[in-house]
């Protein structure tokens, strides 16, 4: 939201500089995004009268035009359409240099002489956007520069967060400085108009859940009253141009209390009843901002006797909008459910001043009526009203429950760090609008967000110089909570697979429904999200494929995430998936290709660093139709298994032995049938605490049967044995080595190869 600072010191008293004030702000939770100047953007530019307008005798779009500034008159050559003889404008004589290093010159243009250019609003910089020229005041004085008209003025533009929707106007920055400590200043109070009941026209609200109050009131006005120069200012200080006295007078409403509100022309509508109700499916309306829409029921909709008006909290329609000719005008102002304008504003892509205010919800009730008498305030002060011919009001303000909210002291001292200083307190509280009652705080309207304890201390933390705060240690803090160490393990374990080669991947947890057939969703979100995920190898094998479509054939690809176990429990997994090869080729050393054995040696690994690690659930290779589905030709091998966040330890540093090892190769002979599994449980069962290291160098399998029987096979086994405390010795090693020959022979039927 924008803010002009001049019209911000209508309603306090700011002594210090723009950039302390935004600090100010910012520091208080409502960032100031931006800090710019308005004003003339171009040097030179003087106000010059209109004496005659004649068409372009070779050109149908330009006009030519006899102008004084008061030195004189002038033939300038014009493109516009809205200017007059008579009107006051913008003229740029030759030597005038814009911004964008345009200089104007004296100039034939289409065969006539044209002595300067007269401008538009945006050429000037005084807007975004212009359809024509700026038409002065007809009591502007000739050659006045326009800097002087149009003096700069200092616009900050400030980020108001979805649970603020009090700081979304001028008043409530104005109160949100006066309990920053920023001097408020007495502002005359409006008196309230009398509303009379108005005849002739009806009001229906189909479903009070989506408009709690509607009113409406039949203005009879003047119709060709421009809006003040004052008010002009303003309005494109804030980003807005001025469309007329009538629009301009309620958009300056919006920005100043921050309740919308909208003028009809009530002799452009059909019928005498207006009906809030939601579209009919097919409905359209054309409106205001240019796009014809097609509506549904979802659609919340202002309607006459014929149709839709207006959407409602979104935009009004172009065909009961208001003109210059208008005289009498229906003035709505309401409140609209939140979720319901919010919903139909994205969905057609308006982001109106209006919508956001309406889609943020918590706007105070009480702003019906106060924007409702404003703006027949200002519409009297500039000498437009003619007549206010009655009001009609349907519903009731949302009501605020008057519920007060506890405060203890030293609930404040303990959690904030603040002193204990009842009377300092409660005067922040009693700026924001607070009342206090003998049970706590009472929020004021505008603080619906207000409901606990915890919301009070908020308050109270963000009004607060945090300089001043003393920094100590919260004696609520109980170390590390269960989130906090599950989140550690995950992060060791992501770290250690990083090191080892391995890209982390991330897929989404809703898949297809034959992905997930256990957990479907009630509403899907499409085809590729119709059910929650019961493993995570549909996902990694998806970005294993989109890796490989792309040439990247060596894969090594992990993923840590939720799914659906048995039972419909949520579990936490561990994924990982390889193809390719294992490193590239090298001069000195082969190429290897990823296997098996690849996925159950880092598995191996996992659970050797972190304690507790089960084994994983499916170590595979990839089935030929699960490779089909995501296009993949290759070889493609998967382990995934579970997390017991929580459950895991790190395992605990071993120094390394200052004393030398031994070690033993055992060539074994041994039954085909035999697994690798039984014969590491054999020789770990006997084997002593000084066994360091077991590994296979060797196997050997003869057809022939002259080497090894058939259907034996040979197995070369390295032991290596070490003591921390001593050097070890020939003959205990040889015992040792001994036993585990007699494990061996007794639990796998195997000899020593050389004793066959």
């Amino acid at each position: 939201m924008k803010v002009s600072l001049e019209w911000l010191g209508e309603w306090c008293d700011w002594k210090g500089t723009t950039e302390e004030l935004a600090d100010r702000l910012t520091r208080s939770g409502t960032e100031v995004i931006s800090i710019t100047s308005t004003g003339i953007k171009v040097k030179g530019v003087v106000s010059a009268k209109i004496l005659e307008k004649k068409p372009h005798p070779n050109a149908d779009r330009l006009t030519v035009c006899l102008v004084d500034d008061g030195s004189g008159p002038r033939q300038v050559v014009c493109g516009a359409k809205n200017h007059q003889a008579g009107d006051i404008v913008p003229l740029a004589k030759p030597g005038t240099v814009f911004p964008d290093g345009m200089t104007i010159k004296s100039a034939k243009l289409r065969g006539e002489t044209s002595e300067g250019m007269l401008c538009s609003a945006k050429e000037l910089g005084l807007a975004e956007d212009a359809e024509g020229l700026l038409i002065l005041s007809r009591e502007t004085k000739l050659g006045v520069p326009l800097e002087q008209l149009f003096p700069g003025e200092t616009v900050m533009e400030v980020e108001i967060t979805s649970n603020r929707p009090d700081l979304a106007s001028v008043e409530g920055l104005a109160r949100e400085l006066g309990a920053l400590g920023v001097a408020r200043k007495n502002r005359p109070a409006h008196s309230p108009t009398s509303d009379s009941p108005l005849t002739g026209w009806k009001i229906q609200v189909e479903d009070p859940k989506d408009c709690p109050l509607y009113t409406l009131t039949a203005l009879r006005v003047r119709p060709d009253v421009a809006s003040p120069d004052w008010m002009k200012k303003r309005l494109a200080a804030c980003g807005m141009r001025s469309l007329g006295l009538l629009v301009d007078v309620t958009n300056y409403v919006l920005l100043e209390v921050g309740q919308p509100v909208h003028a009809f022309d009530a002799e452009r509508l059909q019928g005498n009843t207006i009906t809030v109700r939601r579209a009919k499916p097919g409905e359209k309306l054309a409106g205001l901002d240019g796009g014809t829409h097609v509506l549904t029921s979802e659609d919340l909709v202002i309607a006459d006797g014929q149709g839709p008006v207006a959407l409602a909290g979104v935009v009004g329609g172009k065909d009961s909008s208001v003109h210059k000719a208008t005289q009498t005008i229906l003035l709505e102002s309401a409140s609209f459910l939140a979720g319901r304008v919010r919903k139909t504003g994205r969905r057609f892509s308006l982001p109106t001043e209006s919508s956001r205010r309406f889609g943020r919800g918590g706007l105070d009730p009480t702003l019906v009526d106060q924007a409702k008498h404003r703006v027949i305030q200002l519409l009297s002060d500039c000498g437009a009203l003619d007549k206010v011919e009655g009001a009609l009001s349907v519903g009731l303000p949302a009501s605020t429950p008057d519920t007060s909210v506890p405060l203890r002291m030293e609930r404040v001292e303990k959690i904030l760090g603040l002193k204990k200083d009842p009377k300092g307190l409660a005067d922040r509280l009693r700026a924001l609008g607070f009342r206090e009652e003998k049970a706590g705080w009472v929020p004021p309207s505008w603080r619906r967000d207000i409901r606990e304890e915890t919301d009070l201390l908020e308050e109270l933390i963000r009004l607060a110089d945090l300089e001043k705060v003393p920094a100590v240690l919260d004696s609520l803090a109980e170390g590390l909570s269960q989130e906090d160490r599950q989140d550690l393990e995950r992060r060791a374990i992501r770290s250690f697979l990083v090191e080892r080669g391995y890209f982390e991947a991330l897929s989404g947890s809703l898949v297809r429904m034959e992905e997930g057939k256990n957990v479907p969703l009630t509403v899907a979100a499409g085809p590729e999200a119709a059910a929650y995920r019961e493993s995570l190898l549909p996902g990694l094998l998806a970005s294993a494929g989109r890796n490989i479509s792309r040439g990247q054939n060596d894969l090594k690809l992990f993923e840590i995430g939720r799914v659906v176990g048995k039972g419909a429990q949520e579990e936490m997994r561990l994924a990982v998936l390889v193809a390719g090869r294992e490193r590239p080729v090298n001069w000195d050393d082969a190429e290897l290709a990823t296997d098996f054995f690849t996925l159950k040696g880092v598995w191996q690994e996992l659970r050797e660093r972190f304690a507790g690690l089960d084994e994983p659930r499916s170590l595979r290779e990839v089935s030929a139709v699960e490779k089909k589905t995501v296009g993949i030709k290759a070889t493609v091998h998967v382990a995934e298994g579970v997390l017991k966040l929580g459950q895991l330890q790190s395992a605990a540093y071993r120094e390394v032995s200052i004393f030398p090892g031994v070690q033993r190769d055992l060539a074994l002979v041994l039954p085909e049938t035999v697994s690798y599994a039984e014969v590491e449980k054999a020789i770990r069962s006997s084997a002593p605490a000084e066994m360091e290291g077991l590994m296979v160098f060797d196997r050997f399998r003869d057809p022939s049967g002259a080497k090894v029987p058939k259907g034996f096979l040979s197995l070369g086994c390295r032991l290596q044995f070490r003591s921390h405390e001593r050097t070890l010795t020939e003959q205990e090693v040889s015992a040792w080595e001994k036993k585990i020959l007699e494990s061996l022979s007794t639990r796998c039927q195997a000899r020593l190869r050389g004793v066959l």
